[in-house]
Parts: C-alpha cells; sequence; structure tokens
C-alpha cells in the first residue's frame, strides 16, 4: 500500500485497485472519502500532485497500461508550460479512469431501473434521494434535466408531491429534492405532535351501566 508522508494524511487509504470493473464504483468511493478528510492537504490541494498520487493506488496487469500512459501524458503537460494548479489536470485524469474502468453492466443496469421508475417507500425521505442520487449517477446522467426531474418528482408518494408542488412550485432537480425534503420533515414532526397530544388526552369515561352498589337506592328516606 502507497505510504504518504507520516502526519501528513488521515483516514482510510483506498484500496489498491487492479482492474476490477465490478470494484471501480467501491475504489472511487472509497477514494472520495480520502480526498474529504484530507481536502486541505497539500499532496491533495495540488491538481498534479493529487493525480500522481491517485495513480499510486492503481496497479496491476489490467491497469499498469493505462497508469504509464497518464504518467507520460502528465508529464508532457508540465514539460509543455502547465501550470500544477492547473484544475484541468486532475478532471482529464479523472475522466480518462472513468472512461477506461467504468462497470457498464452497472451502468447499464441504472439507467435500466431509472427507466423503470423508483418510488419512495415509507416515509424515509433520505433514504430515498440517497437511491436515486445513486443511481443517477451510476447511469451517468445529469440531475438537472427535464427526464431526472420527472423521475424524482414521479417516485413521490401522492400527497407529498401534491403538497410540494402546491406551496413550492420547484423548477430544479435541487429544489424538488430540498422541497420534498422539507415537507416531509414538516409531515413527520406534525404526526408526531398529534400522537403526543392524543397519548396526552385523558380516556374520557364512558356512560353505560353504574355498578350496582353505586346506584341511588329510590327507596332511601331523606333524614
Amino acid at each position: 500500500m502507497p505510504q504518504a508522508p507520516q502526519g501528513k494524511l488521515v483516514g482510510e487509504p483506498p484500496t489498491i485497485y487492479d482492474g476490477d470493473r465490478k470494484k471501480t464504483t467501491l475504489f472511487i468511493n472509497e477514494w472520495e472519502l480520502y480526498w474529504a478528510v484530507n481536502n486541505d492537504n497539500a499532496l491533495m490541494i495540488n491538481p498534479y500532485r493529487r493525480a500522481m498520487f491517485f495513480l499510486t493506488y492503481i496497479k496491476g496487469s489490467q491497469v499498469n497500461e493505462w497508469v504509464m500512459a497518464i504518467n507520460r501524458w502528465l508529464a508532457q503537460q508540465i514539460q509543455g508550460g502547465i501550470n500544477t494548479a492547473d484544475e484541468r489536470l486532475w478532471n482529464e485524469v479523472a475522466a480518462s479512469f472513468t472512461r477506461h474502468f467504468a462497470d457498464s453492466l452497472a451502468k447499464e443496469n441504472a439507467q435500466s431501473i431509472l427507466q423503470a421508475g423508483v418510488k419512495m417507500k415509507g416515509e424515509d425521505i433520505d433514504a430515498y434521494i440517497v437511491k436515486i442520487e445513486e443511481l443517477i449517477r451510476l447511469a451517468e446522467y445529469r440531475f438537472d434535466v427535464p427526464q431526472m426531474i420527472k423521475t424524482f418528482m414521479d417516485g413521490l408518494p401522492t400527497g407529498l408531491y401534491q403538497k410540494v408542488l402546491e406551496l413550492d412550485r420547484p423548477a430544479t432537480y435541487e429544489q424538488w429534492k430540498q422541497a420534498a425534503i422539507n415537507r416531509q420533515q414538516d409531515y413527520i414532526h406534525m404526526k408526531a405532535q398529534l400522537k403526543a397530544h392524543r397519548r396526552g388526552i385523558p380516556t374520557p369515561r364512558q356512560r353505560g351501566w353504574m355498578p350496582r352498589q353505586m346506584m341511588p337506592d329510590p327507596n332511601a328516606m331523606d333524614t
């Protein structure tokens, strides 16, 4: 496993990627988590150094040729006068990795699921958003296009969809997502309040027969 300078980086480094396309998404996720927790580190801030560091986690017979080609390309860019702080260096490397090692079956499967439709289960809006956004990313679709906005809308429960449309009138994907989160939170809060309110109201005494000893004696004389 590649060793970074001691004390410089934190968190769990990504597992070495050997070209197995079934593990591409997992590797990307591990790398992005590692990058995120070290985003203020000089190694990660500089696009050229970040790209070179990224390459150290990609090893094996299925990937060595690609790594060497990218290494040569990066060297050519720097020798040609491109600044190491130019973010395009990293963007090109990341895009090339995705093109070469993306799991095509995962992409096709995600596209198929989205086409069939994804429905929110129960009251968990967060789980619905996580699932649909993961599918959109795997399918390599854009979020803020009419078809994806419609897919998100169609997956919401009818009541939630109507409430968002009536009160918020969102237009973009982000607006729809945030409005759905807010309205669902309002609903869950109101439901909890009503439940607590009902629990606090004493049960009314039922009218009906009275025990015999409690009934007034009609023959009793006033004293």
